[in-house]
């Protein structure tokens, strides 16, 4: 934008401008004697640069935003990545494999492994943890413990096993999936403390809804990952309905995010489901064992006698808990 001198001696100002994406020369005012189009100018110049801060502010609002939204996504692939690789295990030694893929989807999942073991060699050499465990101000051990076993002093190392142990902090330090949970909520709140008690209590309800009566350890490690993913998907629809970006490439990148929880959130429930269908035999042995356990001391066919006291009811065979671990959320 500027004045230009054309034909007849005269000065113009013009303005450029993009029209279509192709860059065009706009006509605003002549030079008068009057002054006019000197103020004009001025008039442009300043709604220019007033422009400038609003698309500035649009940019860093974006990116504001879509950091929050990545955040969510991050926290849960994060904790899903540890639990999958568990739950996976489990599942093969128990006797389920996963379909052969392919050699196209080999060759996907080779690059990807070494995408990660570049992401962890880079982790190893910058120690860069994604939540910092801090000791209890009040316990002058632990304090002092962690400090010298992250300045790489090998004895303190081995020391912070055995006071983890002694202190009973395995479910703090050691929970990724339970840590996942607590950092989604935090993120879902907006660091609002009455509505992160709120979602905190329905966490704690949901989790017990799914996890049932005597949930085994492959089922709350998967019930985590479901719980880690109902969080996720609800906060990105909630996001969008109470928040939605101005832009349409920002809501459209709000809603892919949101396509990408939905699948995670899904696959862990599918994953759940299958783990109950490869217990679902071990019941009905237990069922089947319970009723052939009925016909007892010397007791004609299909006559059924009363449990003998002090004994378990054969009516409740059920399934002891395999080392379940209570938590308050």
């Amino acid at each position: 934008m500027g004045w230009e001198l054309r034909h007849g001696g005269r000065w113009y100002l013009y303005r450029n401008r993009r029209v279509n994406g192709k860059p065009v020369k706009e006509y605003v005012a002549s030079r008068d004697p009057f002054g006019l189009g000197d103020a004009m100018g001025a008039v442009l110049v300043e709604q220019t640069e007033a422009a400038a801060q609003v698309r500035r502010r649009e940019r860093e609002e974006r990116d504001r935003t879509r950091a929050r939204f990545a955040a969510l996504l991050t926290a849960t692939a994060e904790a899903n990545g540890v639990l999958r690789a568990v739950a996976y295990g489990v599942l093969e030694a128990l006797g389920f494999h996963r379909h052969h893929r392919g050699e196209w989807r080999m060759k996907r999942q080779l690059q990807e492994l070494r995408d990660t073991l570049a992401n962890l060699k880079e982790r190893v050499e910058k120690r860069n943890p994604l939540i910092e465990y801090r000791a209890p101000n009040n316990d002058a051990e632990a304090v002092e413990l962690f400090a010298k076993a992250r300045t790489g002093d090998s004895g303190a190392k081995a020391q912070v096993a055995a006071l983890v142990r002694s202190r009973g902090w395995s479910n703090w330090l050691g929970d990724l999936g339970r840590q996942a949970t607590v950092q989604l909520i935090r993120t879902a709140a907006g660091d609002d403390p009455v509505w992160e008690a709120g979602i905190t209590e329905k966490v704690v309800a949901l989790r017990a809804q799914v996890l049932g009566d005597n949930p085994t350890v492959l089922e709350e490690l998967l019930a985590r990952r479901v719980i880690n993913g109902w969080l996720t998907v609800h906060a990105l629809e909630l996001e969008l309905a109470v928040r939605p970006p101005t832009r349409l490439q920002d809501r459209e990148h709000l809603d892919r995010m949101l396509t990408r929880g939905q699948k995670r959130f899904t696959d862990a429930v599918r994953e759940l489901a299958k783990v109950r269908q490869l217990k679902a035999p071990a019941l009905l042995a237990q069922l089947n064992l319970a009723a052939n356990q009925t016909v007892v001391n010397g007791a004609a066919p299909g006559e059924v006698r009363a449990p003998v006291p002090g004994t378990r009811s054969s009516s409740q065979p059920g399934l002891a808990p395999a080392g379940a671990i209570p938590e308050p959320n």
